[in-house]
């Protein structure tokens, strides 16, 4: 009787003292796990006593803990040790993640996007998500053909101006890795100029839309860090939780149509 009583008392202390978890949902550069001394994947199970070295500054480790939420760890919020190794514990250097955005909603009848402010994004510091896989609709009122075309402008390391011709299909623009990398090969890190070029009355000329920082992504690498939040998540308020989801895709990646978050929330 006094077995059973104790196991009873125990039971509760012992469900406390479960190891805390987190799943990885999202990473920005090289993260090692100095245990394993291997790098983090999407999707990797991590303890809060993991030890994970962080290659860059500008890395980025985001995940969800079932029950706690989303969390963040950011390489620029860490110091380096005497080794020049920017190290942390997992749970203490953890932060909540608390961002909101104000999405717009989807059109009853959808042409397209326009893109003079499609690509204007305050609230994601100028950050707009573009899809390698999809097509980006433009509404009508846009000539897309040989002589009305979309492109962008940026300034190459030695202050030189480059242009790069944005391809397109019939279903809209196709943002392309190579469009987005500079002579060298580099992805471009910087924010770039989307222009537009017409022709009228035989002459052509351009004109500036906007001035964003291009993210680009897979379909397919998204939805799965979004599978692995709907998995974890505590909550089970549809709302609440498309509201996390999207959460994750402005603040991890930047700004994104509202025709495509629907599409990757499924």
């Amino acid at each position: 009787m006094k077995r059973s009583f104790l196991l009873i008392c125990l039971l509760p202390l012992l469900a406390l003292a479960q190891p805390e978890t987190y799943y990885v949902t999202f990473l920005k550069g090289t993260v090692i796990n100095q245990q394993t001394k291997q790098a983090i994947k999407i999707g990797d199970k991590l303890s809060a006593t993991d030890k994970l070295i962080f290659k860059d500054s500008q890395g980025k480790l985001a995940c969800i803990s079932p029950g706690k939420g989303r969390f963040e760890l950011s390489g620029q919020k860490l110091q380096a040790d005497k080794s020049g190794e920017l190290l942390a514990i997992l749970k203490s250097n953890l932060l909540p993640v608390t961002n909101t955005y104000h999405l717009s909603t989807r059109a009853l009848v959808f042409e397209g996007y326009d893109p003079k402010t499609y690509f204007n994004a305050a609230e994601t510091g100028e950050r707009i998500l573009l899809l390698t896989d999809k097509a980006l609709p433009i509404i009508p009122a846009w000539k897309i053909d040989a002589a009305h075309f979309f492109f962008i402008q940026y300034n190459n390391s030695n202050g030189k101006p480059v242009t790069k011709k944005i391809p397109y299909s019939e279903k809209g623009l196709l943002f392309n890795t190579a469009v987005f990398t500079d002579e060298a090969g580099n992805a471009i890190d910087q924010k770039v100029m989307l222009c537009y070029q017409a022709k009228e009355n035989e002459k052509a000329y351009s004109q500036v839309l906007a001035s964003f920082l291009p993210v680009l992504a897979e379909t397919s690498s998204i939805k799965e860090q979004l599978q692995l939040i709907k998995k974890y998540s505590s909550t089970t308020d549809k709302k609440k939780l498309q509201a996390e989801l999207s959460a994750h895709i402005y603040t991890n990646f930047g700004k994104i149509g509202a025709e495509e978050l629907e599409m990757l929330m499924q």
